[in-house]
């Protein structure tokens, strides 16, 4: 790269702290791309010269903070000790910053080359016509080796999502909706998928408003119907995000946790449910609504609580970027909790309260549905057939843990040397592993750690068949798979317990 060339690139990238440091990182993406646009490029390299900023900011800031009082006041002298001695000073963070950049450069040629290569299947599947890929955002869902949910904009102004992974348990859940749909009469909104194998293409679902107060009412008994099918299946991680308040329609859009196994009662006793109060086998269990008395997080509620619009928050920030000046602050941020989870009518959010009666009708007619097919449901030909060997995600602790520990480990005493880094990490993770039942875990937490080493929140992906996990197949960690979890819900369906979880929703809706 010339250096005019990089001379413009800093310019049009200087509200990126330590951008003259972080950009050299970035040249495979830029020599190597097969972008053709160039503001999808200049947009995608904006993007990850942020994520790299982010990752190496705080040790760069302590890095100035000591020049400065070390009683040094040239920025470009700061710069250039600091692009000679970060790689040997700061190994971990050079080996950071190297994969993640590598890993992003990887993610947009995969998708770049993919959507050409299945070009003629998009068009069919999704009905398209004439199409190219005229932008990018890869801000969506959890990373995993370099690679996330991205959404694709398209020269028609229409939208697609890619998945780097087997999305075939969509597939899956939308022929249980349409079984659903069959019995009910009713028009469940389901949504095209396209999977191969490795990754898949999946249909965009529009956030839209509500046109009428019978939509609301409409809306309110299908959720209600979806919070019925989230117990069944067993679902987890329903969490705002992966709700979209579409018209008259709520939709699942993430379906890698719809299933899940449930663990053995020989097993762990910390887990998600059990440290924040969740009681097993019911409504509670997806996250799409929430009790008081659990310890559940108000701001990952899929189904939303009314009045919790926002929330504020202290941030750490860097102001006066690339000057000598450049500092680290604490500042109050406001955080949206209501995104495209709630439906909108008039320009309004509509929460469930008005709407509690048709809820929890919709609710009733799901669970009495499942009650009377018990017999179906677990027959030869049932519609959870659907589900049986799929791949589904697992993640041992709730991802903001992981988060929250990787952000921790940004500083500089973890970032200059690769065993300080490897010993805190494992000095973070492994307090959840001290007990003397937790010694057959310890294959969790070596994955956990070898995946976290790459900057990576750890995820497990096992059969729906399966009663472990991948690393250590002669463990029986699970004491239900996905499947059986679902045949033990369908065993407990009884009046009982129905009005149990309906009590459950009232808690919810009274909050």
């Amino acid at each position: 790269m010339s250096n005019e060339a990089t001379y413009f690139m800093k310019e049009n990238f200087q509200a990126i702290p330590f951008i003259d440091i972080i950009l050299p990182y970035t040249s495979s993406f830029v020599n190597n791309s097969n972008i053709e646009l160039t503001s999808l490029k200049d947009k995608l390299h904006n993007k990850l010269l942020e994520e790299l900023s982010a990752v190496a900011e705080i040790t760069l800031q302590s890095e100035l903070d000591n020049f400065i009082n070390g009683g040094n006041n040239n920025f470009d002298f700061f710069l250039d000790k600091m692009y000679l001695s970060l790689a040997n000073d700061y190994p971990v963070l050079d080996n950071l910053l190297k994969i993640k950049a590598d890993n992003f450069s990887k993610h947009i040629n995969n998708i770049i080359s993919r959507f050409y290569k299945d070009y003629k299947k998009i068009e069919t599947v999704f009905n398209l016509n004439e199409i190219q890929i005229v932008d990018i955002d890869v801000s969506l869902g959890d990373g995993h080796n370099g690679e996330g949910t991205s959404l694709i904009y398209l020269s028609n102004n229409k939208k697609l999502i890619y998945k780097p992974r087997n999305v075939s348990i969509a597939c899956s859940y939308n022929l249980f909706i349409d079984w659903i749909n069959n019995k009910l009469k009713i028009d469940l909104k389901t949504f095209n998928v396209l999977d191969f194998g490795d990754y898949g293409w999946l249909e965009f679902v529009n956030h839209d408003e509500v046109n009428s107060k019978e939509d609301l009412q409409e809306y309110y008994f299908k959720a209600g119907i979806l919070l019925g099918v989230a117990f069944i299946l067993g679902s987890k991680d329903c969490h705002r995000e992966n709700i979209i308040a579409s018209g008259k329609n709520p939709v699942m859009i993430d379906h890698e946790t719809i299933i899940q196994p449930f663990l053995s009662s020989q097993s762990i006793h910390r887990s998600w449910d059990e440290q924040h109060k969740i009681p097993h086998f019911s409504v509670l269990e997806s996250v799409l609504i929430v009790n008081n008395n659990t310890g559940v997080p108000l701001d990952c509620i899929g189904y939303g609580v009314k009045g919790n619009l926002h929330i504020t928050e202290l941030e750490k920030k860097v102001v006066r970027p690339n000057t000598i000046d450049s500092k680290r602050v604490t500042r109050f941020i406001t955080r949206q909790l209501v995104e495209k989870n709630i439906p909108e009518f008039n320009e309004n959010r509509i929460f469930v309260n008005e709407y509690s009666k048709n809820f929890i009708e919709g609710f009733s007619v799901a669970y009495d549905l499942f009650s009377a097919s018990k017999k179906e449901l677990k027959s030869l030909c049932s519609p959870i057939k659907y589900f049986e060997n799929k791949e589904v995600r697992y993640v041992w602790r709730p991802t903001f843990v992981y988060y929250k520990i990787l952000k921790f480990m940004r500083s500089p005493a973890n970032m200059s040397s690769h065993d300080n880094y490897n010993s805190k990490l494992r000095d973070l993770l492994s307090k959840a592993y001290l007990a003397d039942n937790m010694k057959d875990y310890n294959f969790i937490l070596d994955f956990e750690i070898a995946q976290m080493l790459n900057g990576d929140i750890p995820i497990f992906s096992l059969n729906s068949l399966d009663n472990f996990l991948e690393g250590n197949k002669s463990f029986k960690i699970f004491e239900y798979n996905c499947i059986e979890n679902i045949h033990k819900r369908i065993d407990l369906l009884s009046e009982e317990h129905k009005n149990e979880q309906i009590e459950y929703i009232n808690r919810w809706i009274q909050i």
